[in-house]
């Protein structure tokens, strides 16, 4: 299964989806008629030895059922912390593979390829013992919660900052790469481009107005097959 007990899954899924509106959580949601986080999961099972869901502690009912009745191991935020980087790190911590992809429930249109690609790089650097983390960097922003993490290193970094007050995700890579520990290395717009063109393996639904067009790029893909890139 998968790259043979190298990688396993970690989707974050406790976000609370405020610029949806009440009510909305973005696992949930529908795109292209299927859920968001069967979207994600039915991507990530044919390269993953194990996925790992993370909400947090008294999340509703609903998301925690559908990660179990998807073949997702359940889990929640390291306590007495909260937040994606609290996910991360309980993912990371309850992974038994050397490496992991991580990535949010809200991700419509992950790329199968790209991830592949991603994992390839890591290990390209060394071993399972001294694989590199992958980030993707794309328009000046980093993509954390679209990486590949070893599991040498962050559980004891990520709590680091934790205990320092940091909670961003993107700060702590920051100071990874600052520190050259854990070890980091950025997959870059033009690496990423020639996979994934239109770079929707990196799209994520944080508003209405990213839900609509999700929504039509699904309908379109369904009608036409994958679409084209602007000119």
């Amino acid at each position: 299964m998968g790259f043979n007990g190298l990688l396993t899954g970690v989707v974050l899924a406790g976000g609370k989806s405020k610029r949806l509106g009440k009510g909305r959580s973005k696992p949930l949601i529908q795109v292209g008629g299927k859920l968001l986080l069967a979207r994600v999961v039915d991507t990530l099972k044919p390269i993953c030895d194990e996925l790992i869901l993370v909400v947090k502690p008294n999340q509703e009912g609903d998301i925690p059922d559908l990660g179990i009745a998807l073949g997702t191991h359940v889990i929640t935020d390291t306590m007495p912390f909260s937040g994606p980087l609290a996910g991360l790190h309980a993912g990371l911590s309850a992974s038994v593979t050397p490496l992991s992809f991580v990535v949010g429930a809200d991700h419509p249109f992950l790329s199968r390829k790209l991830i592949e690609t991603m994992i390839n790089m890591s290990m390209s650097t060394g071993t399972k013992q001294t694989a590199t983390s992958i980030v993707p960097r794309h328009g000046g922003y980093l993509y954390p919660l679209h990486s590949i993490y070893t599991k040498i290193g962050w559980s004891d970094f990520i709590i680091e900052n934790l205990s320092q007050g940091i909670s961003s995700i993107s700060q702590v890579i920051k100071n990874a790469i600052n520190s050259e520990y854990p070890p980091v290395q950025l997959i870059t717009d033009e690496e990423m481009e020639l996979i994934d063109p239109m770079f929707m393996s990196l799209m994520d639904i944080n508003n209405q107005e990213s839900l609509m067009k999700c929504r039509k790029i699904a309908d379109h893909k369904k009608l036409y097959g994958q679409p084209r890139r602007n000119k």
